[in-house]
């Protein structure tokens, strides 16, 4: 048989770059909305200021839309994956960052640690699916 290639095999190898951009692009929509429509009942939950969960969920909404943009286009927009990678790496060291400082940064109750460190895991996991993506679909 004569092996052909073409876009068929270009869309397998891109597969799991679009699956982690996609699924990176709607939890980051997701939080996004959290923040930006409870940021105020968030607050005293998790011990961080609104301000915080307001500049997130802005910073969130526009991520995400970017995500979605990449993934679903014909060809994925590597830079964009790429630029995925270290800003998902930049946010994890962030979580670590909120955590480890605690109360000397933001009043941050248990809850919070775990909220914080629950995202902070998301998006390493993001992370690394969107690094290999990138390497398969090479």
């Amino acid at each position: 048989m004569i092996k052909r290639s073409g876009t068929r095999g270009a869309a397998n190898n891109d597969a799991l770059l679009r699956f982690a951009l996609k699924l990176d692009g709607t939890v980051s929509g997701l939080v996004a909305a959290l923040s930006l429509l409870g940021a105020r009942a968030l607050d005293p939950l998790l011990g961080l200021p609104s301000w915080l969960h307001w500049a997130q969920g802005g910073f969130l909404a526009v991520y995400a839309a970017g995500l979605w943009y990449a993934g679903t286009r014909p060809a994925v927009i590597r830079w964009i994956a790429a630029g995925a990678v270290v800003l998902n790496a930049i946010w994890a060291v962030g979580c670590i960052a909120i955590i480890a400082a605690g109360p000397a940064w933001f009043p941050i109750t248990v809850l919070g640690d775990a909220y914080v460190g629950l995202i902070g895991l998301a998006v390493m996991v993001f992370g690394a699916m969107q690094y290999a993506g990138l390497g398969r679909a090479r």
